[in-house]
């Protein structure tokens, strides 16, 4: 009886002792997740302004600066969850960086920067006003081959005489919905 445990002791020590000796094995997955959907590549489609608020005397002309028809084309890389984007539409050129996460159905980037930030627009009244962008926000969903959201950009209203005073701010929402070229 004795014996047997013995034996089952070393037995078993042998076989701690090998498994002790395997190659260790990566604990981080080397495929794509199957719950981070990629949304990486360049998305294209149409986007509607659909309201606007404040922008003082430029309330009034904002059809001449942002169309209420638009295209954008986003081109998006993904590590995880993490994005980094760039949004350019079509009627004005403007292109901005974003960044942002990725969920199972969603997006959600910021922007950190634009290649330009400063707009002159004439109001009606025929003054002259500086719209500079201050931030750009996008929330999208995502299913498969389609990516719908909407962006919102935040401008701040200012004379364009010296010395520059500010006199208001004006928000735009754009509703987009893009697929993957």
């Amino acid at each position: 009886m004795k014996l047997s445990a013995t034996v089952r002791a070393a037995a078993l020590t042998a076989v701690v002792a090998t498994l002790g000796c395997q190659d260790s094995r990566p604990s981080a997955p080397t495929a794509a997740s199957l719950f981070i959907p990629n949304v990486e590549g360049v998305w294209s489609g149409p986007m509607t302004l659909m309201r606007t608020s404040g922008g003082e005397c430029t309330a009034g002309v904002v059809s001449s600066f942002l169309p209420v028809s638009d295209r954008g084309t986003i081109s998006m890389t993904q590590n995880g969850t993490a994005l980094l984007a760039t949004m350019t539409t079509e009627s004005t050129g403007l292109a901005c960086s974003y960044t942002g996460s990725a969920t199972v159905t969603s997006l959600a980037m910021n922007a950190v920067s634009c290649d330009r930030t400063g707009l002159i627009v004439a109001c009606l009244n025929g003054e002259a006003r500086e719209l500079r962008l201050v931030g750009s926000s996008v929330t999208a969903i995502w299913n498969g081959d389609r990516v719908s959201g909407a962006v919102s950009s935040t401008y701040n209203v200012i004379t364009v005489t010296v010395p520059q005073i500010g006199v208001g701010s004006l928000i735009a929402n754009h509703d987009f919905s893009a697929t993957r070229r």
